[in-house]
């Protein structure tokens, strides 16, 4: 096969369907065979989707700010470097983005995912997968997302033997990347195998409302799962909590703690005093946490991320007439008993034309607050997973 320069890369844009167990659930399916990821989106996976989207086109024009494009231009700068390393140059025999990659698996369920990079010379392959946020990542070689990947890449090219994976990691100023051999395919189909086999049996139970609690583990990734409001384990763990500050809450019925149409109003009203219990207290750790983040304490799985301040208006006139100077007019802003600086600037957002909307809101809020319209609460904080 010819070579194929890294800069003339063939694009495979398919239609990006979800498998049952993909590559990038596994780490969650592997520690709860009961896991299933929430649906839906939000901002911080679409300006994900628009930066994976524009790095497969390398068109930064697609990219709507600084943060994107930095992050854009990072993934470009350390992809060059990982093909220098892994080819000793930009030249390979077949580079492929947005490459669908299929697993054969001791299991029912077809399992695929889409690499980001997957690039080939002579036996030797590379794998890149670009991470635009903040989250850890674990260590390649302990990564299911990136053993998935190479089994899936081994598995449809039998003539290679060696294949490197690398996360790059902007956000974080990291690279990770690690190498594994084809003599260890038996092994990485075989722990694949096993974590979709059980999912494919646990999975299952929570439609046809057999799940117990001895079905799921409970971790800190719960958060991300559909079922964590309906969870027998978590409100084991819950009722544990509520039952160490008031024992008296400790006799209510084992299993699924959520209410129902069979539901007694005894239990309704314990299981609802759990709750406010376990709110004040959830809420009382939350702000204890961040205060020792704050105060200098290192967490080994979360980083202190500001919120910023609020703002609040000190005239509403005054504010007003500085947005009809922006051509936005009283009947522009969202009707309410309260003029907020949001509503303004959401107005003032919609009326501006898409290439000038970041600069024109930004000069907006610096000119309220110079004239002193607007002024800043306290700064708040929270904590994110590192």
């Amino acid at each position: 096969m010819r070579n194929l320069s890294r800069n003339k890369s063939v694009t495979m844009s398919e239609e990006k369907a979800h498998a049952e167990f993909g590559p990038s659930s596994l780490k969650y399916v592997a520690k709860c065979a009961g896991y299933k990821g929430n649906s839906g989106t939000n901002p911080a996976a679409e300006k994900g989707n628009r930066i994976h989207a524009a790095l497969e086109h390398r068109k930064v024009s697609m990219l709507t700010d600084a943060d994107e494009i930095d992050i854009y231009n990072s993934c470009v700068k350390e992809e060059d470097q990982l093909f220098s390393m892994i080819f000793s140059g930009n030249e390979c025999d077949t580079l492929i983005r947005e490459k669908r990659i299929s697993l054969d698996l001791d299991a029912k369920t077809e399992t695929f995912g889409t690499a980001d990079v997957v690039a080939t010379r002579g036996d030797t392959a590379l794998i890149v997968d670009y991470k635009t946020g903040y989250s850890k990542i674990d260590e390649v070689r302990d990564n299911w997302q990136a053993k998935a990947y190479v089994l899936g890449v081994f598995q449809e090219h039998e003539h290679l033997n060696h294949c490197t994976f690398a996360f790059i990691v902007p956000k974080r100023d990291e690279v990770l990347w690690g190498q594994f051999m084809r003599l260890e395919v038996p092994m990485l189909r075989a722990e694949i195998s096993a974590i979709v086999s059980q999912a494919e049996v646990t999975r299952p139970k929570w439609e046809q409302g057999t799940i117990d609690i001895d079905d799921v583990t409970p971790s800190v990734d719960c958060r991300f799962c559909a079922f964590e409001s309906k969870c027998p384990a978590l409100g084991a763990i819950t009722l544990g909590v509520a039952a160490r500050l008031h024992p008296e809450l400790s006799m209510l019925p084992a299993g699924n703690l959520q209410i129902t149409e069979d539901t007694d109003a005894d239990t309704i009203e314990k299981l609802y005093a759990v709750a406010k219990i376990v709110e004040t207290w959830c809420s009382s750790v939350r702000y204890q946490a961040v205060q020792r983040a704050m105060a200098g304490t290192e967490l080994p799985n979360y980083k202190l991320r500001s919120l910023g301040q609020i703002k609040k208006i000190t005239s509403q006139d005054f504010l007003l007439k500085l947005a009809a100077k922006y051509n936005v007019t009283t009947d522009d802003i969202i009707e309410s008993s309260t003029i907020s600086l949001a509503d303004v600037t959401a107005a003032l957002h919609k009326k501006t034309p898409k290439k000038a909307k970041a600069k024109t809101v930004e000069a907006f809020v610096a000119e309220a607050e110079a004239l002193d319209i607007v002024e800043l609460g306290a700064p708040r904080y929270t904590l994110t997973s590192r």
